[in-house]
């Protein structure tokens, strides 16, 4: 397939027939159902963008058509929520038993002992290229390196994505905790206005009360004409309510730009009734949810020589009936948080599909790695399928989910502008003369 595409993309109109498209990645075609979230479709792409989508055989005029056989097709997808200035560190700072502490005290001795300007650059710009390789099209990514680093840190990273740009969409997110103080919390702002910011990402711990510091996060972001991103709930204690306090304070404030909040753990584990009064007063703030499934289920009730009983996932689907736009996305990727990943977004939905029952039907859960990821990150000209928008895409042999999640997706081709891209990713031996690196 892959060289058959080559040959018609000779900067002539070429048309993709016969294709697979899932639900929620096309806002506007007509198209025809083919069950289970899945709709048939013919593509014609012309100057490196979509320029025409519509059912099968609805037009007999296509240019230099390729028989696609039900090929699954996805728009260029959407990671909202990692770590990049803390990525791929697990082969010199692991974490010694695998939970929430370990894993803090872990990433703060490598931050303080090994973090510098070309140490980020390298392990971010190795991240960056395994996520293009697997077809990803936009990232979010939190700074949250320490005071002593995190100023070259957040340099390194919009350096960055000023070179990515033209290949993938980086938003670059000073990260603070909130118990840091509004001082603190006033400077990462002023850092956060930036072209490849505009966002302050808050840590928000599990404490008693959290009005006051919430209204200080809140002006501050007012003044500097910022959006919110939170980390909170990553804890299964039914007690925390902290997504909660941050609706509250969103509708106490009058705050109206975007607010997006990632993790919510503890809401798996509280009574019905708590949940639904939470969900109605997130829904009525405009809060966005990003759950992180596969690093909270790898810190979440981890007990040693003890199987885990709960596995920390935010109640998607109770959350979606709110009318609460939900993203999955990677958060960290082989560092002390989560040792595994690869920054490879479509395996992470495969994954999330069989940990999150999101399935029977699977219906347009694709949107939370897409459009609505996309939207989420403010870029609606990302994550989606429509005429006029980049040929930026994924085709999988996979003709239905149960094909797609069933195998690996190595056979996957990524489509930038159209073309074909090199889909693999890059070698990790790449990453062994960094300092304090071991293999």
């Amino acid at each position: 397939m892959k060289q058959e595409l080559l040959s018609a993309q000779a900067g002539e109109p070429f048309a993709l027939r016969n294709l697979r498209l899932p639900m929620g990645t096309v806002p506007t075609a007509s198209l025809t159902q083919a069950g289970d979230g899945l709709l048939d479709a013919d593509m014609v792409i012309a100057g490196g963008r979509i320029d025409w989508l519509g059912p099968p055989a609805s037009r007999d005029d296509l240019p230099n058509g390729l028989d696609m056989a039900k090929a699954m097709a996805w728009p260029g997808p959407v990671d909202c929520h990692t770590h990049l200035d803390k990525a791929l560190v697990w082969q010199r700072s692991p974490n010694a038993d695998g939970t929430f502490d370990g894993a803090s005290s872990s990433a703060g001795r490598d931050a303080a002992a090994f973090h510098c300007a070309d140490d980020i650059r390298q392990r971010a710009d190795f991240a960056l290229k395994a996520a293009f390789a697997h077809g990803t099209t936009a990232i979010r990514s939190h700074v949250d390196s320490g005071r002593a680093s995190f100023g070259q840190a957040f340099a390194t990273l919009c350096e960055l994505a000023d070179d990515w740009r033209n290949r993938i969409t980086l938003q670059v997110c000073p990260f603070v905790g909130l118990d840091e103080g509004p001082d603190w919390i006033r400077k990462v702002a002023e850092r956060a206005c930036h072209d490849h910011a505009g966002i302050l990402s808050v840590f928000v711990p599990t404490r008693p009360e959290l009005d006051g510091a919430l209204d200080d996060v809140m002006a501050i972001a007012g003044r500097y004409g910022l959006q919110l991103d939170f980390h909170a709930d990553e804890i299964l204690d039914p007690a925390s309510r902290c997504l909660d306090a941050i609706a509250r304070a969103v509708l106490r404030n009058g705050f109206d730009r975007p607010v997006l909040v990632g993790h919510c753990c503890a809401l798996s584990v509280q009574p019905r009734q708590t949940l639904e009064r939470t969900l109605e007063r997130v829904a009525k703030a405009g809060i966005g949810i990003v759950s992180l499934p596969l690093c909270n289920a790898y810190l979440m009730d981890r007990r040693d020589g003890e199987t885990p009983r709960y596995r920390g996932c935010a109640p998607v689907h109770e959350i979606r009936k709110h009318g609460i736009p939900v993203a999955i996305a990677s958060d960290n990727v082989r560092d002390a948080f989560h040792a595994y990943g690869d920054h490879d977004v479509p395996e992470l939905f495969r994954d999330a599909v069989r940990m999150m029952q999101l399935d029977h039907p699977l219906g347009d859960w694709a949107a939370a790695v897409t459009t609505s990821a996309a939207d989420l990150m403010g870029l609606p000209g990302r994550g989606r399928l429509e005429p006029g928008a980049p040929a930026d895409l994924i085709l999988f042999t996979a003709r239905n989910w149960s094909e797609f999640i069933s195998r690996p997706l190595s056979d996957r081709i990524v489509l930038r502008d159209g073309y074909p891209i090199d889909t693999t990713p890059p070698d990790y031996r790449l990453l062994d003369a960094m300092k304090g690196m071991r293999v």
